[in-house]
């Protein structure tokens, strides 16, 4: 669902938090999950 909704790996993770939870079939809790995997820091 999110390579269709996005249309690449990259855009996936420069996608901010609420465009994930926008995503048909994305709760809350995963787009967060997501989100933080692509930008941790460290």
């Amino acid at each position: 669902a999110l390579l269709h909704h996005f249309g690449s790996a990259k855009a996936v993770a420069r996608a901010n938090l609420s465009d994930l939870q926008a995503v048909d079939g994305v709760s809350a809790a995963m787009a967060r999950a997501i989100y933080d995997h692509f930008h941790e820091r460290g």
